[in-house]
């Protein structure tokens, strides 16, 4: 049986106005924590939650020999959840179905064990059956909901979860649960896999602090046959702030393989105009695409392999970069976190520029989270920069360093940091008579600010506003190396679903 969420509201209309009792309301909350700590993946609440939810030593609707076998399988299934057999725990009591299907405890207790195995289309049937036979079950309810989120059905899990908040009238603790597995729900739908093809464009505007990229210093310092010197760079050098206008879109399709497989690939163009730098105009476009699939890993569950390619072009003041990369790497659960190990191997080609190629293998480590519409992670890698030909300062060493959060505010609101530090230095100096023939050495230190809303209050509007303050700053023992870079960005970006 698999019934609508306006179906589920007429079944339970006539219960729907009448306030559960206390006993029955704390159970409730105790089930809205189960739920809510599978949702977001939080274990330790997971495992505290589940393991009063099962040893619940009560059966509310029969007391007959049936329910007293419902609480004793209850008992075993939380044994083996307790020793992560969560799989086993499921098939454990699935066994049992064609005996006591029908029964509530029964039915309810077949949908937590399918949630906790993943089953998730088995736990819809189930807990549909125990709410269909005790509408007022506020905790099946919830448990539904979480069911149809976990199958991408979010506006089935919004009603479901807006029928608890609005028929059980919960307490509280209850409601500012709620709010948080909303802000859940909204930031799901960021990153709801959609079928076809998904596209944005957007028209933004804004200044920047350093539209030619000049040099932060205003002189640089030589040696002349050893003897030192100053040399006063041209006011061309210097740093040119410009407004600009800029044109961005993107396209994106997933692929369900089969197997547990998936591919994606993704495509990005940006075309800025400068104001009165016009022959600094920029274009960067890129296209790219990922395989994953799961991998059976001794003791660790939920394991997965990618590997991705990636061929980049950017246009810069009359010159271009192309920059083709392969990836490949393992992604590991953890927690409400995903681990991540990866290796990339990257190739650059300047054109006028050969004696800038160069090959750079990367190794790289990090980790991802979530949590109550929070997602956060940080990555680090580290790389060789090797010349295919000769170039100033010899090969590079690269070290690299991603952190980043995305909050989902409001329904309608998004809110991101991003903090990246970068570190190169040379195997070589750079030039006998410049800086003292020192080796170079440059921190990046760059940070970005970005906040999205969407108007009308609805995560499923196609349109959004989007504002950036972006800030890099680069710092070098050679004046040449030297950059600093503000700038402020707000458009209007189109998303088709």
């Amino acid at each position: 049986m698999h019934f609508t969420p306006i179906a589920s509201l007429r079944l339970a209309g006539a219960v729907a106005r009448a306030r559960i009792t206390e006993r029955r309301c704390a159970r409730a909350l105790l089930l809205t924590i189960l739920f809510i700590a599978h949702t977001t993946g939080d274990a330790e609440a997971a495992d505290t939650a589940t393991a009063e939810a099962f040893t619940v030593n009560e059966c509310t609707l029969k007391a007959d020999e049936s329910c007293a076998f419902v609480d004793t399988l209850r008992q075993r299934a939380q044994s083996l959840i307790d020793d992560g057999k969560s799989a086993s725990a499921f098939d454990l009591v699935a066994s049992y179905e064609s005996l006591y299907v029908g029964h509530p405890e029964y039915d309810y207790l077949l949908g937590v064990t399918a949630l906790s195995a993943g089953e998730n289309a088995a736990a819809v049937h189930a807990l549909e059956r125990t709410v269909l036979v005790q509408p007022s079950y506020a905790g099946a309810w919830l448990d539904l909901a979480i069911a149809h989120f976990r199958l991408g059905e979010l506006d089935t899990a919004d009603a479901l979860l807006k029928h608890v908040e609005e028929s059980f009238d919960p307490p509280p603790a209850m409601r500012a649960q709620i709010i948080s597995v909303r802000r859940k729900f909204s930031s799901a739908r960021f990153k709801q896999v959609v079928r076809g093809w998904q596209s944005e464009v957007g028209l933004f505007a804004g200044r920047t602090s350093n539209a030619n990229y000049g040099l932060s210093v205003s002189t640089l310092q030589l040696s002349l046959d050893g003897i030192p010197a100053t040399l006063l760079l041209d006011p061309s050098f210097h740093p040119r702030s410009d407004s600009f206008t800029e044109l961005r879109g993107s396209a994106s399709r997933a692929f369900q393989l089969g197997q547990g497989e998936r591919a994606d690939v993704y495509g990005v163009l940006r075309h800025r105009l400068y104001g009165s730098e016009a022959d600094l105009n920029q274009t960067e476009a890129m296209a790219s695409g990922i395989w994953r699939a799961p991998m059976s890993w001794p003791g660790i569950e939920g394991v997965t392999r990618y590997a991705g390619a990636s061929l980049r072009h950017l246009n810069f003041d009359g010159r271009s970069m192309n920059v083709g990369t392969f990836s490949a790497g393992l992604r590991a659960p953890k927690d409400k976190c995903s681990l991540i190990g990866r290796f990339d191997f990257e190739y650059r080609m300047f054109s006028g520029g050969a004696n800038l190629d160069a090959a750079i293998p990367w190794l790289g480590a990090g980790a991802e989270c979530g949590k109550d519409g929070l997602q956060y992670g940080a990555q680090q890698r580290i790389g060789w920069d090797h010349g295919v030909q000769r170039r100033a300062g010899g090969d590079m060493l690269r070290l690299e360093t991603i952190a980043y959060g995305r909050w989902q505010a409001r329904p309608e609101l998004q809110l991101g940091a991003t903090l990246v530090y970068a570190y190169s230095q040379d195997s070589k100096p750079y030039s006998p008579i410049l800086e003292n023939g020192a080796q170079r050495w440059v921190h990046r230190f760059g940070q970005k600010l970005e906040a999205v809303w969407v108007p009308g209050g609805s995560t499923r509007s196609p349109w959004a506003i989007v504002v950036e303050l972006e800030n890099v700053d680069d710092r070098s023992n050679i004046g040449l190396s030297s950059v600093r870079v503000t700038q402020f960005t707000m458009g209007v970006s189109y998303r088709n679903f």
